[in-house]
């Protein structure tokens, strides 16, 4: 099978700006937070600004085709939350989901859409991706509810077919 894309002269990322994150916070759900005044709808590509302090605060985002996190992004710690994307780019920003001293305590879940034969992305002409995808170059934290029970770790490969681990 052959993936399809766009092959770029050059790079195919447009520079970014550096900006300190701001002291507001600006909400997923309100519509004078985002430059047009829309909340990104299904099958859109949405840019977290450089210097944005973005908290996702609704439920379910729809379906989006691309995430760029430039600024910051969080997920809003009082709620259960499902980030739909084919592909998020964390480029000069941070995705935080929960902090060590307040753990994201609710459900959280990304959910990443595409297929094989879609379009592949192409950072610039020499760094090529498949699809659905998380590409991180800034900053990913996520610290979550503490861990309960007990849990063994594999210390050698199982393959497929084994009957015994």
């Amino acid at each position: 099978m052959q993936l399809t894309g766009h092959r770029c002269i050059g790079t195919c990322l447009t520079a970014t700006v550096d900006k300190p994150i701001e002291d507001r916070i600006r909400l997923w759900s309100v519509l004078s937070d985002w430059e047009g005044a829309t909340i990104p709808a299904a099958d859109e590509d949405v840019f977290i600004e450089a210097g944005w302090n973005m908290f996702l605060d609704i439920p379910v985002t729809p379906e989006l085709k691309l995430i760029q996190i430039n600024g910051r992004l969080t997920f809003k710690n009082d709620m259960d939350i499902e980030l739909k994307a084919k592909h998020i780019f964390v480029r000069a920003g941070e995705l935080i989901i929960g902090s060590e001293t307040e753990p994201y305590e609710k459900n959280g879940l990304i959910t990443l859409y595409g297929a094989k034969n879609e379009k592949h992305i192409v950072y610039d002409n020499a760094i090529e991706a498949g699809n659905k995808l998380i590409a991180n170059v800034g900053l990913v934290t996520m610290y979550g509810k503490k861990r309960t029970g007990q849990f063994t770790r594999l210390t050698k490969t199982v393959t497929k077919g084994d009957t015994t681990i």
